[in-house]
């Protein structure tokens, strides 16, 4: 063995560099290959040469929403902790659970790299809520990445009772479970691991509440009391970045078990707080779940709901103050022709650049909505029937400054603007007869030839 790996002079001096580490506790210097594998055993070296090599050999391309480095740092601080917690149950080879902690993500690594295109949109749907990764891949690739993990390494004709304990593995570890005194199953005690690991890496899956539950799920299973937990967190952190220094990985963390604990705890003091202040009725809605409800996700300006929310205030409003308002109704001109021209993804170019030019065209005050497929609409409120004209020649010339580049082809975009007002006492209106009367101006300018403004009769009698 020390023979074949003298012929790899990076694993040797890596196997070295182990076995005189603080994380080996061998007590003494070894100068020799043939020492340290003495000393480590063939089944440890053998492991922990497929340690060094899986993650110095993994360079593939993978998606984006993937990041290989976050990945292996995670996976040995999962590694590091199997070790230590298979040396605290006694029944478990800590070599063996540091490769099992190693591989239990290694299914991940593989959809990421093999299935790209599939496994993209599993991980942007679970970027937000980093917990429902594993429901998201069984519903849309029909396996979990633990499960198909554990496939890979049975083809790989690693030993059963590795790729074994890997399937069996449930994270989080159900709770309630209790274990005769040295019987915790190595699932268990991966789970545990692996849930560990995220607080190492600060993934803070599930929030406060699930870091007290880690820890309390730990203490239960070893049978620890707070402060012996605390010192075995702090020796998982060290060994971690240990490792990390032997195969190049980022790892480590400044915050402590105490640090950690507490901030956990102030989270949870807030969440109550503000959860109790919401229930008194204190606490203003959330103003950015309420946005995400009335932004277009194609064009980034406001929606329809957005639109009619406004529209019914603003009108409110006009009819209290007597003052004018204004809707300008805008559709874009041939876009079913860049659809079938030049395909969807340069139509959606198209509705995004007129959004963006409505936008930076408009007064603070006012409004610009997608109102559906290629129309878009603006409320201006107060805006003198004299000046609007202006408002819409101005929304009318600012979209057809835009020139799409497609490759070598520059694309112009125009749109036609039907515009209405409303007016109290003389022109009152509720919302549908307004946006009726838009409506009507806008097939007006689609039928003069398009890329014009069409105004009510009535506009010139109120100026």
């Amino acid at each position: 063995m020390a023979k074949a790996i003298t012929t790899d002079p990076a694993l040797t001096g890596r196997i070295l560099k182990f076995v005189n580490s603080p994380s080996a506790g061998m007590g003494r210097r070894i100068s020799t290959l043939d020492e340290a594998v003495n000393q480590l055993g063939m089944r440890g070296v053998t492991l922990m040469a497929l340690s060094f090599s899986l993650v110095s050999a993994t360079k593939s391309e993978a998606c984006p929403g993937f990041s290989l480095d976050k990945c292996w740092s995670r996976s040995l601080a999962c590694a590091v902790a199997a070790k230590k917690y298979a040396s605290l149950v006694g029944r478990l080879d800590p070599n063996e659970a540091f490769i099992m902690g190693l591989l239990l993500h290694i299914g991940q690594l593989a959809m990421a790299c093999a299935l790209p295109e599939a496994y993209e949109p599993v991980l942007k749907a679970a970027s937000e809520k980093p917990e429902t990764l594993l429901d998201l891949e069984k519903e849309h690739l029909g396996a979990t990445h633990i499960v198909a993990g554990a496939r890979l390494l049975q083809d790989w004709r690693l030993p059963d009772g590795i790729w074994q304990t890997i399937a069996q593995v449930q994270l989080p570890p159900a709770p309630g479970e209790t274990f005769p005194s040295g019987r915790i199953p190595a699932a268990r005690v991966l789970g545990i691991a692996d849930l560990t690991a995220s607080l190492l890496c600060e993934t803070r899956e599930g929030g406060p509440e699930a870091v007290q539950n880690a820890i309390k799920l730990a203490l239960e299973t070893f049978d620890l009391g707070e402060e012996a937990w605390a010192k075995v967190y702090e020796e998982v952190s060290a060994d971690w970045r240990v490792y990390g220094q032997l195969l190049s990985v980022k790892a480590g963390t400044t915050k402590s078990f105490a640090a950690l604990q507490e901030e956990a705890r102030d989270q949870i003091t807030a969440l109550t707080l503000a959860t109790h202040l919401e229930n008194l009725g204190i606490k203003e809605q959330n103003q950015q779940l309420l946005q995400q409800t009335r932004i277009d996700g194609m064009t980034g300006i406001s929606n329809r709901v957005a639109f009619d929310e406004r529209l019914a205030s603003e009108l409110e409003r006009a009819r209290r103050t007597k003052r004018p308002l204004v809707l300008c109704m805008l559709d874009v001109d041939h876009f079913k022709k860049f659809n079938d021209t030049h395909g969807h993804q340069v139509g959606d170019k198209v509705l995004q650049a007129v959004a963006k030019s409505l936008d930076d065209t408009i007064r603070k005050m006012d409004l610009v909505a997608r109102y559906g497929g290629e129309e878009f609409v603006v409320i201006a409120p107060e805006c003198s029937p004299s000046s609007i004209g202006l408002l819409a020649e101005r929304l009318r010339a600012a979209v057809s400054e835009n020139a799409l580049k497609i490759n070598d082809q520059t694309l112009q975009i125009t749109v036609s603007v039907g515009v209405a007002f409303a007016q109290w006492d003389q022109y009152p209106r509720t919302a549908t007869e307004l946006i009726e009367a838009a409506d009507g101006r806008l097939y007006e300018a689609k039928r003069a030839g398009r890329n014009c403004c069409k105004f009510e009769p009535e506009l010139s009698k109120a100026a």
